[in-house]
């Protein structure tokens, strides 16, 4: 990883650190709905993105802006975590858990909102 990709990991890391804060010293109830809004179309987002990677080549072109955009976000949190071992589903098939943990993660901030 280059100093470029450990700076933007770092300040992802800092802001998801300053809503935890806000939400435990908040008591206004807003800020906790908003923050329920954003994890959730969050783990929307991160699932489309994951179940159309393979399809990647068959996109339109408008499509492909977009999804190039989600994957510029979701691709940096994803390659934190390649150091996981791949998941043997058959003979010849392997899955990258990166998606299952950064899902796994959204969801358990959604349980602790």
């Amino acid at each position: 990883m280059d100093k470029t990709e450990i700076i933007k990991i770092s300040v992802i890391a800092l802001i998801i650190v300053a809503l935890l804060n806000a939400i435990g010293m908040s008591s206004n109830i807003h800020i906790r709905w908003v923050l329920k809004l954003f994890t959730g179309v969050s783990l929307f987002i991160v699932i489309l993105y994951w179940k159309t990677i393979p399809y990647k080549n068959k996109l339109s072109d408008a499509n492909l802006k977009k999804f190039e955009a989600v994957g510029n976000i979701c691709d940096p949190i994803f390659n934190l975590f390649t150091n996981l071992p791949k998941i043997k589903l058959g003979e010849y098939t392997e899955m990258n858990p990166a998606p299952l943990v950064v899902c796994g993660i959204l969801i358990l901030i959604l349980m602790m909102l």
